[in-house]
């Protein structure tokens, strides 16, 4: 299954929640959904939906000579409604996200980028209101530290193996990756929670034994 448009798919997530798609996935046997604790919403909205448009970076030990080259020309790939998700196999010295990548993914239509690596440029980011989850942040420039080898291929970010067009959700709780195949059962079986969540939540209020509840609608 390709997503081709994401505006349906975001406004149905818009009313759910990163537990309720964990849980569901879990569910479906997809239990390595969820990505790093650490990866967490630095700048902009703590909110971020679209289609996984992958990244990978490696770690390198002087400037190339054509820097910036792979990145550049995924760049020119990218597509509205798709989330820059940036792998970098485990370099934490240098931010290799920053202000003006942010512009450039803003322009081409992204919705937000997801790396679990670092990031520049917290302020000016936020003042954009674009979307940035990272592991944390550094001043420290990513040329000849560090340089995108592939792009549009499957990566691992957070320690979870993403595809190119899987659904990516983040929020103040952390980031879930669900695969493209199971996405339309994930986000009705989520709704269906969500449901469900709701009509626990009024009979705990009023004081029901919650073993009860738990009882009748195996939710908790």
């Amino acid at each position: 299954m390709v997503l081709q448009d994401m505006s349906s798919f975001a406004e149905r997530l818009s009313r759910l929640h990163t537990a309720l798609l964990s849980d569901v996935l879990d569910a479906l046997g997809h239990r390595l959904g969820v990505m790093d604790f650490r990866i967490r919403p630095l700048a902009g909205p703590a909110r971020v939906v679209g289609r996984a448009f992958t990244f990978a970076s490696f770690a390198i030990e002087e400037p190339e000579p054509v820097p910036y080259e792979k990145l550049l020309a995924g760049y020119g790939r990218l597509s509205p409604g798709d989330v820059v998700v940036l792998g970098t196999n485990g370099e934490l010295q240098s931010g290799i996200w920053g202000e003006l990548l942010s512009t450039a993914a803003r322009a081409r239509g992204a919705t937000g980028a997801v790396t679990d690596g670092l990031t520049r440029d917290l302020d000016a980011i936020d003042l954009m209101g674009f979307p940035v989850f990272a592991r944390g942040t550094s001043p420290v420039d990513s040329a000849g530290r560090q340089s995108v080898r592939t792009f549009g291929e499957p990566v691992v970010c957070g320690g979870v193996h993403v595809h190119p067009g899987d659904v990516v959700f983040g929020d103040g709780m952390g980031v879930v990756v669900i695969p493209a195949s199971l996405a339309e059962e994930a986000v009705r079986l989520a709704e269906e929670k969500h449901r469900g969540e709701d009509l626990v939540r009024v009979e705990l209020e009023r004081g029901d034994d919650p073993a009860e509840v738990f009882d009748r609608h195996g939710i908790l």
